[in-house]
């Protein structure tokens, strides 16, 4: 951020305090991964009790054992997993053996979506509503989206068709099952079940991107919508705080990578699985029980609705999305195109206010209503100038 960002020299539960000895109020808790907030007491006991005996190890080890156990109990799907060191290494695997146990080289993915930075998957449309695929960053070879076709995330109708065109050709559909990119987009109805209903039809494989949607739920978004893939990526809140990734499903597909039957899909690392992540990671899951989904369910209708009430008293025509412990604000048809202005000073404006986070939100447990209220406080005062000056204006955002 400029022009420098806040260099944080500590954190604890809500909390950071940066290197000038400012206090701040967390609002997105190391890009969603913290779902029980800073330096929780049983997690950092886990990772001193683990690195006391190992940190790593040229061999599987019993903590990994316990975190996949943990994580199949509570996914159906996950009949076999494999972990890495990243969300991003997660999508890349997952991508690598669907193409290997399909045969196939094609992959749908959605426009605008974000899968870590795999080059493989830095591609969005050509053009908007186009199923060419092209480098949205520098360093990403042109010809690669040749492997790739762009669907719209919500357009059931549109994203049916490419299968039904593509079919052939295609490996996999990957797809964020909640859109995770400036706003977090819940799936409309329909939309996750056609995208299962045509990949069965054709032969294609089904995959879901959770590394931010695990935390949704028990058993992560699939369970919450009810629709299951063949294979999912995880990462984030499955690591309490330390660098993780992970991916699974079918023990059919899962066993392309599997070294004991001369694996098609090679997949070395360094630190896969390594133990001192997997016990921060299985002292998280632990916490995360039913009566902790359900407060995280309701801090974020809370959050979410303070958001909405504030809004409505600056005369803000915005919306506010939310997802369980997921918040994020949305432009509407009718916010103004010179809300773009605003919006980019947000971040610094709630510095200046002590909370550290804007535009998307994540929850943990240990946050509370009067943190609640402070948050959106801070939000409704470095609105306030803002909001006087766009009254009135209605030129859409485009």
């Amino acid at each position: 951020m400029h022009p420098y960002p806040a260099y944080v020299e500590k954190a604890t539960g809500t909390r950071l305090q940066d290197a000038d000895g400012n206090e701040l109020l967390d609002l997105i808790f190391n890009a969603t991964s913290l779902i029980h907030g800073h330096v929780h007491p049983a997690v950092t006991e886990a990772i001193r009790d683990q690195a006391g005996r190992s940190t790593a190890v040229l061999a599987p080890n019993a903590a990994q054992i316990a975190l996949a156990e943990q994580m199949c109990s509570r996914v159906a799907s996950l009949q076999r997993l494999r972990f890495t060191n990243s969300g991003t290494e997660a999508t890349m695997m997952m991508v690598k053996t669907a193409r290997a146990f399909t045969g196939r080289d094609l992959v749908l993915k959605m426009d605008g979506a974000y899968h870590g930075t795999f080059d493989g998957m830095e591609l969005n449309a050509a053009t908007p509503g186009s199923a060419q695929a092209v480098p949205y960053t520098g360093g990403v070879p042109a010809n690669l989206g040749d492997n790739v076709i762009i669907g719209r995330f919500n357009d059931t109708a549109g994203v049916t068709a490419l299968i039904e065109r593509y079919a052939d050709r295609l490996a996999a559909v990957i797809v964020t099952p909640m859109a995770s990119v400036a706003t977090w987009i819940p799936p409309e109805p329909g939309f996750l079940e056609g995208l299962r209903a045509a990949t069965t039809q054709r032969d294609v494989l089904l995959l879901f991107d959770e590394v931010i949607a695990f935390r949704v739920a028990l058993g992560g978004a699939q369970q919450r919508y009810g629709v299951t893939p063949d294979l999912t990526a995880y990462g984030k809140v499955i690591g309490g705080g330390l660098p993780v990734g992970a991916y699974g499903g079918r023990a059919d597909v899962m066993a392309v990578t599997d070294p004991a039957g001369g694996p098609r899909v090679a997949h070395a690392g360094t630190f896969n699985g390594n133990p001192v992540t997997a016990a921060a990671g299985l002292a998280t899951l632990r916490l995360l029980d039913a009566d902790a989904y359900a407060r995280l369910e309701q801090l974020g209708e809370r959050f979410a609705a303070a958001l909405r009430a504030a809004f409505t008293d600056l005369a803000l025509p915005l919306g506010v999305r939310q997802v369980g412990s997921l918040v994020s604000v949305a432009v509407t048809d009718r916010t103004p195109a010179l809300w773009d202005e605003v919006n980019a000073t947000m971040r610094l404006a709630l510095l200046n206010r002590g909370v550290c986070g804007w535009g998307v939100f994540a929850l943990p447990t240990v946050f509370d209503e009067a943190e609640i209220d402070e948050a959106v406080s801070a939000i409704h005062d470095a609105l306030r100038e803002p909001a006087a000056a766009l009254a009135g204006l209605e030129v859409p955002v485009g």
